[in-house]
């Protein structure tokens, strides 16, 4: 009786007990690498910095991992990280490594995120006997940046949708990707996990104002955070900053992250003779001090699965701009919290920002409607105990696990 472990969760409101007759729950996450920075690294963080408080555990097994930053990171914050060593994420060989680790671990869950991650866990997991395998789609299928990438990805989402046969459950980020991976016509049942946000530390007491001893000082800031890359729209905004700034003295732009585009939108910023207005501050690990800088986010995106920097925004209290795609819709309320506008179309952006430049009372009304949202649909408890749910669930369907009544 020493082997059985009590489990706890909310379900229907009433607290059911659960016992799993042999050990923890142990769940092994599959990802392509830890190198980049983005909203499931993050997500990983989180979980890590929370362990004491997640009825699981959990391990992370990556193919590749060039840079050690976030690596360190997460262990330093006692995740346990799993690296093949790969140096191609496509390399065949990655199946045969992951069932012969599967086969060792033996995990009673392993749940896979995003396209190749997807296709290899799945196999794997289904040749190691892994009990319950859960594949995670966190974008639209055109997310790729290239129109040659997005041809490539349709082929492998076709491959996708038979390795389903296999899954025992696909979630998705929002809404938008379900229904898109619906339409795709998948093998097994799939439901949405929203994002959560790292609520502590958007309301640390060290993100204070930095106004006072930065050049932007002064005037309306507007804002964005997001990768420099084609699809998160940042030479609309700066097209629209330009016009913006032709009608009001007092703006300034804060343009947060990195990418491969950034030579060309500092490039685009001078050709317009807005370079003094427009900061960019490069890659920052802790966007919520700059967030703290802004008095309006945009995210003028092409394509987002959810848009989790639109979250930390909301969750700092900010008014969000952003297209009118994926699920942005499902966390921005137009006329509530934000505005949306039709993705390309820089004259609606000009609109909404002008609306929120000369309406400082609307910018507290819309920022503090988010914050409530993101508080009570997009806490870290919340996504634990979504996943935990969902796991408890499919163990239960296979006779693993069961309620005490």
């Amino acid at each position: 009786m020493d082997t059985i472990k009590k489990f706890y969760l909310y379900q229907r409101n009433k607290l059911l007990r659960f016992d799993y007759t042999q050990k923890k729950l142990s769940v092994i996450y599959i990802y392509k690498d830890f190198d980049t920075y983005n909203g499931l690294i993050k997500k990983f963080l989180l979980m890590a910095k929370r362990q004491a408080e997640i009825p699981f555990d959990f391990e992370v097994l990556v193919f590749k991992n060039k840079e050690e930053e976030y690596a360190t990171l997460f262990r330093n914050n006692r995740g346990k990280l799993i690296n093949l060593g790969f140096k191609w994420s496509s390399n065949p060989l990655i199946l045969l490594n992951l069932v012969r680790l599967l086969r060792r671990k033996r995990p009673d869950i392993v749940q896979t995120f995003i396209l190749k991650p997807n296709l290899f866990g799945i196999l794997a997991s289904l040749l190691a006997k892994v009990p319950v395998r859960i594949a995670t789609d966190l974008t639209l299928i055109d997310q790729a940046p290239t129109k040659l990438r997005r041809l490539r990805d349709k082929f492998l989402y076709r491959i996708y949708k038979h390795i389903t046969r296999w899954a025992d459950h696909v979630v998705c980020v929002s809404e938008a990707v379900k229904n898109e991976f619906l339409k795709l016509g998948l093998y097994c049942n799939v439901s949405v996990i929203y994002s959560p946000v790292d609520v502590e530390n958007a309301f640390s007491k060290d993100h204070k104002k930095l106004l006072q001893s930065n050049e932007l000082n002064g005037g309306v800031v507007i804002g964005i955070v997001g990768r420099l890359s084609e699809e998160k729209g940042h030479a609309d905004l700066l097209r629209a900053f330009y016009m913006l700034n032709n009608k009001y003295g007092n703006l300034r732009l804060l343009i947060v992250g990195d990418g491969p585009l950034r030579k060309d939108l500092e490039l685009l910023s001078k050709k317009l003779r807005i370079e003094k207005k427009v900061n960019f501050t490069g890659f920052q690990k802790d966007v919520y001090k700059y967030l703290d800088m802004m008095d309006i986010f945009v995210l003028p995106s092409r394509t987002e699965g959810l848009g989790t920097s639109i979250l930390e925004a909301m969750i700092s209290g900010l008014p969000v701009v952003a297209s009118r795609v994926g699920g942005i819709p499902e966390i921005v309320d137009d006329g509530i919290n934000g505005i949306l506008i039709e993705y390309g179309r820089v004259d609606q952006l000009v609109t909404a920002l002008s609306v929120l430049i000369e309406d400082q009372a609307k910018r507290r009304e819309y920022g503090g409607k988010g914050k409530e949202k993101v508080l009570k649909r997009h806490s870290p408890e919340k996504f634990i105990e979504d996943h935990y749910n969902l796991y408890v669930s499919l163990l239960e369907k296979k006779g693993l696990i069961w309620k005490r009544s």
